[in-house]
C-alpha cells in the first residue's frame, strides 16, 4: 500500500534523526563494559591499589597527633581523601574513559540537547505501565531473565571447576583462602561479565535494526525529500528547456553577427553592430571551450568572420552579457576589429565573380 513503510531511510532523514539524538545505542553496552575493564583492571592493578591503601591506612592510624582538634581532625580528613583519590585515580580515570569510549563507538561525537528537554511522556504514570505490558517491555523482561539465567550457568559451571580446590581450602592459611577465594571471584566476575557484553552487542545489533525500521519511509515521503533536496523534477525540466532555448536563440544570432572575436579556443564572443539602429556593438553570443566551438563551426559555416584576439576575447566575455552594448573601454579595440571586417567584406565585393572592373 502507499502509506506503507517500505523504503530504508534515507541519508538526510538519519542526519535529522542525528541532530535530535536519535540514534541507535544500547545503555547495556556501556554499563557491562564499563563493568568488563573494571574487574579486568581490579584484577591487575588490585594488589599495587590494595597495598596503597593498607599504606594510608597504616600511616593514618600511626600518624602521631599532638592535640585533636576540629581544625586538625579536618587536615588529616582531607590528607587521607586526597591520598585515596590519588591511589583510585588510575581505576577511576579507566571507567571514566572507557564510558565515554564505548559511547561513542556507538554512536560517534554528538552533541544533541534534544534529549534533555523535558517530557510529560517520560513521568507520566500510564505511559510507564503501558511501556511495561507492551510487548517492548515483556521483551525486557525476557532479556532480563535470560541474562540472569546465563549468570547462574556462568557462576555454576565456574564453581563446579574449582570445586576440588574449593574443598581444601580449610588446609590453607587465612591469607592463602583469602587470595583463593579473591581469585575464584574475579575468575566469575570475568566471565560473566564477558558473558553478558556479548549479549549488549547482540542488544545493540537489535537497537540498530530497530533505529533503522523506526525511521522507514513511505514512497511518498521519500519522493517529497528529492523533491526538497534536489528540486521538483518537473521545475528542473522547465528550467532545463528555457536554457535550451537561450542557447538555441545564441546560436541563431551567430549567423546574424559581423564578427566572432576567439581566444582561439577557450573563448569565442560574436559582435554586431549596425550605426544606424545601435549606440555602440553589441555582444549576441558568446561561449567558453565547447560551446565556444560550436559558436566557431556555425560562424564559419554562415560566413560570419573569426578573428583571433585573445586579450580582446577574454574581456569581452568576462565584462560583457549577452545582449548588452560593449563598454566605453573597449570601443577603440572593438572599432578596430569592425574596421577589419568592414575592408574584408569590401576586399570580397570587389574579387567577387561579375564585381564591377
Amino acid at each position: 500500500m502507499a502509506g506503507e513503510r517500505t523504503e530504508a531511510p534515507t541519508p538526510k532523514r538519519l542526519r535529522d534523526a542525528r541532530q535530535k539524538g536519535d540514534v541507535a545505542r544500547s545503555d547495556e553496552v556501556v554499563s557491562i563494559g564499563v563493568l568488563l575493564l573494571a574487574v579486568l583492571a581490579l584484577k591487575l592493578l588490585g594488589p599495587a591499589l590494595w597495598n596503597s591503601l593498607a599504606a594510608i591506612l597504616a600511616q593514618g592510624l600511626g600518624q602521631p597527633v599532638p592535640e585533636l582538634t576540629p581544625e586538625s581532625a579536618q587536615q588529616l580528613a582531607r590528607d587521607t581523601a586526597w591520598q585515596t583519590v590519588r591511589a583510585l585515580l588510575p581505576l577511576l580515570g579507566l571507567v571514566a574513559v572507557s564510558a565515554v569510549a564505548l559511547n561513542v563507538a556507538q554512536v560517534g561525537p554528538l552533541l544533541s540537547g534534544q534529549r534533555l528537554k523535558p517530557q510529560l511522556s517520560r513521568v507520566n504514570p500510564g505511559a510507564g505501565l503501558k511501556r511495561i505490558v507492551s510487548l517492548d517491555g515483556l521483551f525486557r523482561l525476557a532479556k532480563s531473565l535470560l541474562k540472569f539465567i546465563i549468570v547462574a550457568v556462568v557462576v555454576g559451571l565456574t564453581l563446579r571447576a574449582q570445586f576440588d580446590d574449593l574443598a581444601r581450602l580449610g588446609a590453607l592459611s587465612i591469607a592463602g583462602a583469602t587470595a583463593r577465594l579473591a581469585s575464584l571471584g574475579f575468575d566469575i566476575a570475568i566471565r560473566a561479565a564477558g558473558v553478558l557484553f556479548l549479549l549488549a552487542l547482540a542488544d545493540y545489533a537489535w537497537q540498530r535494526r530497530q533505529h533503522l525500521k523506526r525511521l522507514r519511509m513511505t514512497k511518498h515521503e521519500v519522493k517529497q525529500e528529492l523533491k526538497e533536496t534536489d528540486g521538483d523534477p518537473q521545475v528542473k525540466a522547465a528550467i532545463r528547456r528555457r536554457r535550451q532555448q537561450l542557447l538555441n536563440r545564441m546560436i541563431a544570432a551567430v549567423k546574424t553577427a559581423d564578427v566572432v572575436v576567439t581566444n582561439p579556443t577557450h573563448y569565442a564572443v560574436a559582435l554586431k553592430y549596425d550605426a544606424v539602429s545601435m549606440p555602440a556593438p553589441m555582444v549576441v553570443a558568446k561561449g567558453q571551450d565547447y560551446l565556444a566551438l560550436r559558436i566557431r563551426e556555425v560562424a564559419r559555416e554562415a560566413g560570419v568572420p573569426v578573428l583571433e584576439e585573445p586579450p580582446l576575447a577574454r574581456a569581452l566575455h568576462a565584462s560583457v552579457q549577452v545582449g548588452h552594448y560593449i563598454p566605453a573601454s573597449l570601443f577603440h579595440a572593438v572599432a578596430e576589429v569592425l574596421a577589419w571586417v568592414y575592408a574584408l567584406r569590401a576586399r570580397r565585393r570587389t574579387t567577387a565573380p561579375g564585381a564591377a572592373r
